[in-house]
């Protein structure tokens, strides 16, 4: 049985991109999960997605989230803005709170 024990925030580093309404989206605290949505509030929707199944497959291999800290954010911000000035996009980036239910299993 698995029930919900609260929420849970994280944060998120969203990205849009140019010339399409495509944002990209990833989460730090979660390495590898990166989505796209179109639109703002369809990154928002599909990361939720993501973090879910990684915090599945993190749990069944005894691992979860790293800690958020400030290093943590700003190296992700830093990452996201490199690739978008390689590929010549204004660096335009902007965080966000992401709260998912916490899953417990009984």
């Amino acid at each position: 049985m698995v029930y919900s024990a609260g929420m849970t925030s994280y944060t998120v580093v969203l990205a849009p991109n140019e010339g399409s309404s495509y944002w990209t989206i990833t989460c730090p605290a979660m390495p590898g999960v990166v989505s796209q949505g179109i639109g703002r509030k369809g990154a928002l929707r599909n990361i939720v997605e993501a973090m879910e199944l990684w915090l599945e497959v993190a749990s069944e291999d005894g691992h979860g989230p790293l800690p958020e800290t400030p290093d943590l954010i700003a190296a992700e911000v830093a990452f996201v803005l490199g690739w978008k000035a390689e590929e010549g996009w204004p660096l335009v980036v902007e965080t966000a709170q992401v709260s998912m239910s916490e899953r417990v299993a009984a």
